[in-house]
């Protein structure tokens, strides 16, 4: 899932290019090497792939790596919104992270 600003129109690109990446190794490879130049080559902003530093992370089980969406939601936090808040939650992994 993007977690990042883009266009519409780029939603099936970044799908493609995230299936090449899932089947073929050498692709998902060079994704990881440098993930902005194929963002880049599939049309998204400059504001994207200049402004934001891009990272890759494999489901490598010994990462311990948390991804939140891209712009949280301020009422919903201030609320204290229970389900809100449970998905959050459910982003972290159930193991410690130290």
């Amino acid at each position: 899932m993007a977690r990042f600003p883009h266009y519409k129109s780029n939603q099936a690109k970044l799908g493609k290019l995230l299936a090449r990446a899932a089947t073929e190794a050498s692709v998902r490879h060079a994704l990881m090497q440098d993930p902005a130049s194929f963002l880049r080559e599939i049309g998204l902003p400059p504001e994207a792939t200049e402004l934001l530093n891009f990272k890759v992370v494999s489901e490598d089980t010994s990462s311990k790596s948390v991804t939140l969406p891209y712009r949280l939601n301020a009422a919903k936090l201030a609320n204290e919104d229970p389900e809100y808040l449970g998905g959050l939650s459910r982003l972290f992994p159930s193991r410690s992270l130290n």
